[in-house]
C-alpha cells in the first residue's frame, strides 16, 4: 500500500529532511563527575539542528539521558534508563550548552537524576528527570 500517494512532492521533500543524523553528541566534554553527579559541556553545531533550525529535541533528550547514566555509573553500577521525562523550555540554535545531573534518590535498584540543560549565560533550555535502573555492581 503506497501511503505517500496524496502527499505533494515539496511536502514529501520536507518530510524526508526530518530524517537526518544528529551530530556530535560524542564530543561532549566531561567537566565534573562524582557518585550521583555529572556535568558536561557541549558545543552545538548546525548538524545537531532540526529541519526548523533549532536544536533537535532528540539531541537534548539524548544528552540528558547520557548525563543521568554517567551520574548513576559513578556509583559503580551498570545501569539502563527505566523512565524519563523532559520539558523543553526554549528553542536554541548553536553555541555552548551545559548539562548537569544531580541525583535526588539512590535506592537498591534505582537512581533518580534531575538533569538541566542551560546556556553559558545560565538560561535554562530543558529540564528532565531520568530514573536509571541499577543492573549490577561493576567489578
Amino acid at each position: 500500500m503506497d501511503t505517500k500517494q496524496n502527499i505533494r512532492p515539496e511536502i514529501m521533500e520536507g518530510i524526508r529532511k526530518h530524517i537526518a543524523p544528529l551530530g556530535q553528541l560524542e564530543k561532549a566534554e566531561l567537566l565534573e563527575i562524582s557518585p550521583g553527579h555529572a556535568r558536561v559541556k557541549i558545543d552545538i553545531k548546525e548538524d545537531a539542528l532540526n529541519f526548523y533550525g533549532n536544536l533537535h529535541g532528540g539531541f537534548i533528550f539524548s544528552l540528558c539521558d547520557m548525563v543521568a547514566g554517567m551520574s548513576a555509573y559513578a556509583y559503580e553500577f551498570a545501569n539502563v534508563t527505566q523512565q524519563a521525562s523532559i520539558n523543553f523550555l526554549r528553542a536554541y540554535q548553536t553555541g555552548t550548552l551545559y548539562a548537569e545531573g544531580n541525583a535526588v534518590h539512590k535506592g537498591r535498584h534505582t537512581v533518580v537524576v534531575p538533569v538541566t540543560v542551560s546556556t553559558e549565560e545560565g538560561k535554562l533550555i530543558a529540564s528532565a528527570t531520568v530514573t536509571m535502573f541499577l543492573v549490577s555492581p561493576l567489578s
